[in-house]
C-alpha cells in the first residue's frame, strides 16, 4: 500500500482535490451569492465529489504511467525512489493505470450526463490521453512536455468552474446576462495562469535535476538542448515575470485598501519567489535543484490558500445575512 501511495504521489492528489474544492467554495459560491441569493450551485455535493475523484484518479493514472515508462531513466536519476519493479510489478502498474483511467472516465461521463452536457467528459478523456502521450513521447521532446503538464495543471481549477457554472447558465441566466459571473472567470483564469506558470517553472527545474538520466536515454529537454546555465536563466526569468505580475495585483490591493491581501502576497508569495530565484541561481547539485522544485510547489500551494483569505469576508457576510 505504501508503494502504491508513493507511485500515485498522494500529496499531489490531495492538493488537486483541495484546489477544486477551494475554487468551488471560495470563488464560485461566494460570487454566485453576491449576484443574487436566488442562484444556487447546481452540481450536488456527491456529484462534485465524484468530479474531484475523477480528476484525481486521472492524475494518479498519469503518475503511474509516467513512472512505468521512466523505469530506466529513474534508475539513473532517482534510484532510491524507484517503485515500479521493486515495490510494484510492471504488469500490476500498467493494469492499475488502465483500470483507474477507465473508472475515472466513467465517473466523468456520469457527472457530465447528470448536468446535461455529456461533451464535458471529453476534458477528462483528453487529459487521460494527453498524460499517456506525455509519458511516451512529449516529455522527451524539447519544451513540449513542460508545456503540456503546465496546461493540464491549469485545467484543474477551470474544471471545477465549468461544471458548476454551466448548469446555472442554462437554468437561470439568458445569454445577455452571462457577464454577471465575469468576475468568477477572471479570478479562476488568474489562478489557472498562476498554476500554469509555476508548474512550467517547476518542470524546467525538474529537467535540470534529472539531466543525467534524460541525457543517457536520448531525451531532448531544455537543459540538454540549451544547457543547464541557460535553463537556469529561463527559470529565473519566469520567476521574475511571476513576481512582476503579482506586483500589479498588489497595486490593485493598495487601491482598494486591502492590506491583508497585500501583506499575504508579500510574505507568502513574493518573498518565497525571491528566495527561489536565489536558490536556482546558486544551485549546482541535484539536491539543491530538488529543494527548488519543492519550494516552487510550496509557492503554488500558498497561492491556492490565498483563496481562503479572499473568500472569508464574503462568506462571513453571506452567513451573517442568513
Amino acid at each position: 500500500m505504501l508503494s502504491f501511495l508513493k507511485i500515485i504521489r498522494i500529496q499531489n492528489l490531495l492538493i488537486i482535490a483541495f484546489t477544486q474544492y477551494v475554487v468551488r467554495w471560495c470563488i464560485v459560491y461566494p460570487i454566485i451569492k453576491l449576484n443574487s441569493t436566488y442562484y444556487e450551485l447546481q452540481v450536488s455535493e456527491i456529484n462534485f465529489f465524484l468530479l474531484v475523484l475523477s480528476t484525481v484518479m486521472i492524475a494518479a493514472a498519469g503518475y503511474i504511467i509516467n513512472d512505468y515508462f521512466d523505469i530506466n531513466i529513474d534508475k539513473v536519476n532517482k534510484p532510491q525512489r524507484l517503485v515500479i519493479g521493486k515495490g510494484i510489478k510492471r504488469r500490476v502498474a500498467i493494469g492499475a493505470h488502465t483500470v483507474i483511467n477507465f473508472i475515472a472516465i466513467v465517473i466523468a461521463l456520469y457527472v457530465s450526463y447528470s448536468i446535461g452536457s455529456l461533451r464535458l467528459a471529453l476534458i477528462h478523456f483528453i487529459c487521460a490521453g494527453g498524460l499517456w502521450f506525455y509519458s511516451t513521447t512529449f516529455k522527451r521532446q524539447f519544451f513540449i512536455g513542460n508545456f503540456v503538464i503546465a496546461l493540464f495543471t491549469a485545467l484543474v481549477p477551470l474544471i471545477a468552474v465549468i461544471y458548476d457554472l454551466l448548469p446555472i447558465y442554462r437554468k437561470y441566466i439568458p445569454i445577455e446576462e452571462h457577464l454577471s459571473f465575469r468576475s468568477v472567470w477572471e479570478y479562476v483564469i488568474a489562478l489557472s495562469f498562476f498554476a500554469f506558470i509555476l508548474t512550467l517553472l517547476r518542470e524546467i527545474i525538474k529537467d535540470i535535476e534529472d539531466v543525467d538520466g534524460d541525457k543517457e536515454y536520448g531525451c531532448q529537454t531544455l537543459p540538454i538542448v540549451l544547457g543547464i546555465k541557460t535553463s537556469k536563466y529561463i527559470a529565473i526569468f519566469i520567476a521574475l515575470t511571476t513576481m512582476i505580475c503579482l506586483g500589479f495585483i498588489q497595486q490593485q490591493f493598495l487601491k482598494i485598501d486591502d492590506m491583508n491581501s497585500f501583506i499575504y502576497f508579500s510574505v507568502a508569495l513574493q518573498l518565497p519567489l525571491l528566495f527561489l530565484i536565489f536558490r536556482i541561481f546558486t544551485a549546482k547539485e541535484k539536491k539543491q535543484f530538488h529543494f527548488a522544485c519543492n519550494l516552487s510547489k510550496f509557492i503554488m500551494l500558498m497561492g491556492i490558500c490565498y483563496l481562503l483569505l479572499f473568500a472569508y469576508p464574503i462568506l462571513h457576510d453571506i452567513l451573517h445575512a442568513f
